[in-house]
């Protein structure tokens, strides 16, 4: 993952602002410089060669330029050939920024950042800023913010802070859109997913993309798509980021709230998983019906007994005989409780179904047949793929 210099802005917003170069916020930012001594003339020729790299965000008093103001422009133009992410300027001298330097900079995409007042020191954005840019570099990272993510997600300050700390870019509207890899996810095919990524129409400084279990999360700013399509996000994520890797890819739904990127990254997990489960390309959260309201609670002792109450004798009748009355009674359900597409589901005929039925009722005591009966079916069904879906 990268720092950006949109997140440093984010991380800043009280105390720095941008006032220029706004189309290079998705620059990554790898380490912090200062240029302060470096262009004074009679010393150039000595720092300069060595003392900016590419990736490098510059911070400046303009001591430079104290005396000779024409240097701001000349020290911007060798900022961006050195391949500079961008400069952010403590005035301290109070110097007009020429007209000149932000067009410079806006025709390069070049980002110009000004301090806008006295409390933040340079020794400590520098201290800041690294420790973040080797937080993001490692990369188990992402897993434990998202982990920690997904534990609080009941407490929207602390869900709020790890969503800050993922992407401090992110804005408040956010879709998550999580996609499981064929063969599990490695470093080398998590590095070529993230190249294509980049060269995708999706990159953008207020999305997140991250390895995260056996997939790769994306958390997009609705903003930053047209009409917020997640549907046109979800399929460049699929041809032009996974290229047919993905086994299985779920859309959560849109959240207003950064606070809620925890819900928005378990309805994409669960959505996934679900479309794993089914052997089911793109999955919507919106689509699981009644796993909806049952999926936080899967797991809890009341909703195990009542499921297993019904299931368990089905499987164990399946076990030993077998046979596939867990399967069709599920046939059943997904079919609107139809025996014929339900038998077209199963590749047999419908009297086949009927009588696999029949022994769901002899084994249980609950007639299909039945509104009642059939809701108990239903919603032990329902449990036991919700408790497949929070396990997996």
């Amino acid at each position: 993952m990268d720092y950006t210099v949109s997140d440093f802005l984010s991380s800043y917003a009280q105390g720095i602002r941008l006032i220029a170069g706004s189309g290079g916020l998705v620059r990554t930012v790898n380490e912090v410089g200062i240029l302060d001594y470096e262009l004074v003339p009679g010393v150039k020729s000595s720092y300069l060669r060595n003392n900016f790299y590419e990736g490098q965000l510059v911070l400046t008093t303009f001591l430079y330029a104290r005396e000779a103001p024409y240097l701001i422009v000349d020290a911007i133009k060798r900022l961006v050939a050195a391949g500079a992410s961008g400069l952010a300027i403590k005035n301290v001298f109070h110097l007009e920024i020429p007209d000149a330097a932000l067009r410079y900079a806006n025709a390069r995409n070049f980002p110009l950042m000004l301090f806008s007042g006295d409390t933040l020191y340079f020794d400590n954005v520098i201290i800041e800023v690294g420790l973040r840019v080797r937080e993001l570099a490692d990369s188990t990272y992402a897993q434990r913010e998202i982990d920690d993510l997904l534990a609080c997600r009941d407490d929207v300050v602390a869900a709020r802070g790890h969503a800050l700390r993922l992407n401090p870019s992110l804005r408040e509207e956010l879709v998550a859109i999580y996609a499981q890899v064929e063969d599990g996810l490695t470093q080398a095919t998590f590095a070529s997913l993230e190249a294509r990524y980049r060269a995708s129409g999706l990159v953008d400084a207020r999305n997140l993309l991250c390895a995260y279990d056996e997939g790769v999360l994306l958390v997009v700013s609705a903003d930053t798509l047209p009409r917020a399509d997640v549907r046109a996000a979800q399929a460049l994520l699929a041809s032009e980021v996974l290229c047919g890797e993905a086994v299985a890819t779920g859309v959560g739904e849109v959240h207003q709230d950064r606070g809620e990127l925890g819900d928005a990254v378990l309805e994409a997990l669960y959505a996934a998983r679900f479309a794993r489960r089914e052997h089911a390309d793109v999955v919507w959260y919106s689509e699981l019906g009644i796993l909806r309201p049952v999926l936080p609670h899967a797991t809890e002792r009341s909703m195990r007994t009542y499921s297993e109450a019904i299931m368990g004798p089905l499987h164990d009748f399946d076990a030993e005989n077998n046979a596939q009355l867990a399967r069709t009674l599920g046939a059943y359900l997904s079919s609107g409780r139809s025996v014929d597409r339900a038998a077209g589901e199963l590749a047999t005929h419908p009297n086949t179904v009927r009588y696999r039925m029949g022994q769901i009722l002899s084994l249980t005591g609950l007639d299909w047949r039945k509104p009642q009966d059939m809701e108990q079916l239903s919603l032990a069904h329902v449990i036991e793929v919700s408790r497949d879906i929070v396990r997996l």
